[in-house]
């Protein structure tokens, strides 16, 4: 089976396979936090389809090996030419669908330094959608950060949604579900993808990082479920874990300047903000098993020392609702001057 890599989510995407043989849905809506294969996972189905060598799940093509498509996500590469020493023993349309250029195969995302999938990209989609399959037998679409649809596009969707071309396959990615509209949503098949167990994220990071087993089930620990965060952090990019506690700490103190240069500082992107709120309920989950389990695993600092664990029961509730809000699509900068006034007040005992 060509997605038997794929860590985490086995029972669903094995479900999906077989759905996908007998009778698929003319959309899917896969859901869940960043970094746990989501992409991958349709984009195999896509091989899935689209393989002319062996279609089905033992497709030509490994999606989370194929030099062809390491050549194309590499600056500037265009997929096979952009790395002559690169061989791949793929079919064509494996190729094809590995560098962006099946023809019954299209792939939608925000582009660079925009906030939202425009609603060009979605009419550029369907105008595509609208004509007969090329080569394969249907016409595969994968739509990524589909949270990021503005209403426009979103409307401009719908119509394909409600009456779509008998021969189309479309996938949705998005982080949360509730950023779409409800009758989009009703349209879809939901899929929700979970987190993934510490131990399965290690087991990709001793793999492709390289990280020896203690090394690796550390940084799984911190990465919430997400794959790609723990490989981001394997390669050097910490979360902020010192900064937000020294800010914890100090949140009986903070004024209104101090918070919003805060916000400003840790919550001023979409992404960033959610993935902060998240770190937070993390390590005041971690405070709150130290204190009430009497765990070894207590976060760093002296907050879980002073604070009792209804204060840090609040905070943490407060992060999570926060990190909701912003999924939701709230400003991310006002939810965090809000947490961090909730967090004063709460450590203040008001």
């Amino acid at each position: 089976m060509a997605l038997a890599g794929i860590a985490g989510n086995r029972d669903l995407i094995a479900a999906l396979e077989a759905e996908l043989a007998r009778r698929p849905s003319h959309a899917y809506l896969f859901a869940g936090p960043r970094g746990v294969g989501k992409a991958i996972v349709a984009a195999g189905f896509a091989h899935e389809i689209l393989c002319e060598r062996e279609p089905g799940p033992g497709f030509c093509c490994d999606p989370l090996a194929c030099p062809v498509r390491s050549a194309a996500a590499a600056p500037g590469g265009r997929g096979r030419s952009a790395n002559p020493a690169g061989r791949c023993d793929c079919c064509a349309a494996c190729v094809q669908v590995a560098t962006g250029i099946h023809p019954d195969f299209a792939h939608i995302a925000r582009l660079p330094n925009r906030s939202d999938v425009l609603i060009e990209q979605v009419r550029g989609l369907i105008e595509k959608l609208g004509v007969r399959p090329a080569r394969g037998p249907r016409r595969v679409a994968l739509i990524d950060d589909a949270e990021t649809l503005n209403l426009p596009a979103q409307n401009a969707l719908l119509k394909t949604l409600e009456e779509p071309p008998g021969h189309t396959i479309i996938f949705l990615i998005a982080q949360s579900e509730r950023a779409l509209l409800e009758t989009v949503r009703s349209r879809m098949r939901p899929v929700r993808f979970a987190p993934l167990a510490p131990a399965e994220i290690a087991g990709v990071l001793e793999q492709r990082a390289g990280l020896d087993p203690q090394r690796a089930l550390e940084v799984a620990r911190l990465a919430r479920g997400s794959v790609g965060r723990a490989l981001a952090m394997a390669a050097g990019d910490e979360p902020p874990s010192t900064a937000l506690l020294a800010a914890l700490e100090r949140a009986p103190a903070l004024d209104f300047p101090a918070i919003q240069a805060l916000a400003q500082e840790f919550f001023g992107a979409r992404e960033q903000a959610a993935e902060n709120f998240e770190l937070i309920a993390r390590l005041i989950e971690e405070m709150l098993c130290s204190k009430l389990l009497d765990s070894n695993s207590a976060a760093p600092g002296g907050l879980a020392e002073h604070a009792g664990a209804e204060t840090l029961a609040v905070i943490g509730a407060a992060a999570l609702d926060a990190a909701a809000a912003v999924e939701a699509m709230a400003n991310p900068r006002l939810q965090a001057e809000r947490f961090w006034l909730e967090a004063g007040r709460a450590l203040r005992g008001e």
